[in-house]
């Protein structure tokens, strides 16, 4: 029993780059030029060619030779499926696979072709699954300066702790929101947003009907942020202040019995910070995070009170001016 559990225990530590790939491997290079050759390291192929490369975190160094050019280039090594795919199960069954894998040389790979162009001038070569990632967070979308932008937003998950007058602190969490606002870029990577956004949280995903026993409780709010936002390629960070207007109902459902608290509901009008982080999936479709602390009650008592949501939010952003 014991050998058994030793070599489960050993195949939960060793992951799947660890497991799978070996230390060199074969890089297939190519080219149409004329007498095309590629040096690496000390020795020089004459190509079509599979050449032994040793996986590594640094940098390939070649040099592609033909009739009419060399030039000098460098091979950026990236992480190959087996670890960045084949880890999405490690990492839940077994970190510690994880790490070990992220600690191994053998995760690497400069891809398994490399095809070298006379008209390619371009110093730096990735690989596809790199290049892939590479460009998509790399990639711009620029604004311009004085531009007006029409913000639709859904937060879909969100988590309230609420603190209603004569209650405890209440916590939920449950779906679905809505929400539309405008925004000002006084400079091309910064600007004034204004929202408003109406939440709840919603038993299911999407709304149906669902039947209750006993009290249950609903929590919503209404609330407006006013934020100044900072643009870094597709993400986006926010901060400002907020009002909100948060309601919690206790309520019955079915079968109510005289033992069974009363329906009740409690309103209160608060102000306090905003804070928020976006990525930007597509042109007009963004993903982001909402913080929304507040800390000052106006109504139905002028007290300090802490209360949050947080929400998480997909919104579509188009221009009304450019």
């Amino acid at each position: 029993m014991q050998r058994y559990l030793l070599i489960f225990i050993s195949i939960c530590l060793t992951s799947c780059a660890t497991l799978i790939n070996r230390r060199t491997y074969d890089l297939r290079v190519i080219s149409k030029a004329s007498n095309a050759k590629v040096q690496i390291d000390d020795s020089t192929y004459r190509l079509p060619a599979r050449v032994k490369v040793k996986r590594s975190k640094n940098d390939l160094h070649i040099k592609f030779i033909s009739d009419t050019i060399t030039r000098n280039k460098i091979i950026k090594p990236s992480p190959n499926y087996a670890f960045f795919y084949g880890n999405l199960v490690w990492l839940y069954f077994s970190p510690a696979a994880y790490l070990i894998d992220f600690t191994n040389q053998k995760r690497f790979y400069y891809g398994r072709t490399l095809d070298l162009k006379l008209n390619d001038t371009s110093t730096i070569i990735r690989p596809s699954f790199l290049k892939r990632y590479f460009n998509y967070f790399h990639k711009n979308f620029p604004n311009n300066e004085g531009q007006i932008t029409l913000k639709l937003s859904l937060p879909w998950i969100n988590s309230f702790m609420l603190h209603p007058k004569n209650e405890t602190y209440k916590q939920g969490n449950g779906f679905m929101g809505v929400g539309a606002g405008l925004e000002y870029y006084y400079k091309e990577n910064k600007y004034i947003s204004l929202t408003a956004n109406a939440v709840i949280d919603l038993f299911t995903p999407v709304p149906a009907a669902v039947d209750y026993e006993g009290n249950y409780e609903i929590m919503s709010s209404i609330y407006f942020n006013l934020m100044n936002n900072i643009i870094s390629k597709r993400f986006s960070f926010g901060y400002g202040i907020n009002y909100s207007k948060n309601t919690w109902d206790l309520r019955q459902g079915k079968f109510a019995t005289s033992s069974m608290r009363d329906p009740v509901s409690r309103n209160s009008q608060s102000f306090g910070i905003a804070i928020s982080g976006y990525h930007q999936l597509r042109k007009h479709l963004f993903i982001g995070l909402t913080f929304r602390p507040s800390f000052l009650d106006i109504k139905p008592n002028l007290e300090f009170k802490y209360q949050h949501l947080i929400s998480i939010d997909f919104c579509w952003k188009y221009r009304l001016k450019k």
